[in-house]
């Protein structure tokens, strides 16, 4: 069981006026258990309580609660997890897999989550690393997804895929998805990727808009390292894009690697009681309903 908290983080979507008063509740109460509230600043601009701080808080905290819809979480998991500081996600949105907790109940709960009384989840992570000839031009972490995508949708690209070195396959399509479980409800299942238990230590490769009828959605061991490049076009340049989690972004250019593997951290995903992935399936996306 963690050790009772001390000093905790608040970062919170702050732009729909309905959700203040839950975020403000929330900020009042840890301040008046004792604990030391740290608030992210364009938060702490809305809800003036606790300390203003850059999101580099994380590395001292002992949680983090994130409020808002599961964006909000990537954006704080990503950092949050090379430190190994667990992040609490209140759902504030309207549709989401990450953001489980409601306020209400987060507010009942909230002095046995302060003494530690919580439960930890530990979710699989990538890693991609763009090199340039043998230059390192970026690194990138993700807990949905990484997307090697156009930018615009003028001609389809030719994407060579290797697995641990050895060739897998030529996606020619709009792009690819490479998937952790936990982002396999994201975009790769829209793109007609496979559902996964976040349990499963698995890689998805989904292709968007394949041109090939043989380029279906694979799942492959996490310990794989996969390798991709773009095959250029002679007179024809391709405005190609790495995004994480939807948020981050990285364009490529035809001489741009990208080596994806599993990350060395894992983020640390807080409950205030046990939850079932495939509850979250039903409530969600009615999944396995009877019509």
């Amino acid at each position: 069981m963690p050790d009772a908290l001390h000093d905790v983080g608040l970062v919170a979507r702050t732009d729909r006026a309905e959700a203040l008063p839950a975020i403000e509740l929330l900020a009042r109460k840890l301040v008046s258990r004792g604990v030391r509230l740290r608030v992210e600043n364009v938060c702490h601009q809305q809800i003036p309580v606790g300390e203003p701080g850059d999101l580099d808080f994380v590395v001292g905290a002992d949680l983090v609660f994130a409020l808002g819809g599961d964006g909000t979480i990537l954006w704080v998991a990503r950092e949050a997890a090379p430190v190994g500081t667990p992040v609490l996600g209140v759902d504030l949105g309207s549709f989401g897999f990450l953001a489980e907790e409601e306020p209400d109940a987060v507010l009942d709960s909230l002095d046995d989550i302060l003494a530690g009384n919580y439960l930890l989840e530990e979710r699989l992570m990538l890693e991609a690393s763009l090199l340039r000839g043998d230059e390192l031009i970026g690194r990138h972490l993700a807990l949905n997804d990484i997307v090697i995508a156009k930018v615009t949708y003028r001609h389809l690209v030719l994407l060579h895929c290797e697995v641990d070195g050895s060739p897998l396959a030529t996606y020619r399509a709009d792009g690819l998805i490479v998937a952790t479980p936990t982002g396999s409800t994201a975009y790769n299942l829209s793109a007609g990727g496979p559902i996964v238990d976040p349990r499963v230590e698995a890689m998805l490769i989904t292709a968007i808009c394949p041109h090939t009828l043989y380029s279906r959605p694979l799942v492959i061991d996490a310990g794989t390292v996969l390798e991709l490049w773009v095959e250029p076009k002679p007179g024809r340049v391709d405005d190609l894009q790495l995004t994480v989690d939807g948020q981050a972004g990285h364009e490529l250019g035809s001489d741009t690697r990208i080596v994806i593997r599993r990350a060395d951290c894992r983020a640390r995903l807080a409950h205030s009681r046990r939850r079932v992935f495939f509850d979250r399936l039903r409530d969600k996306l009615n999944w396995g309903a009877p019509r």
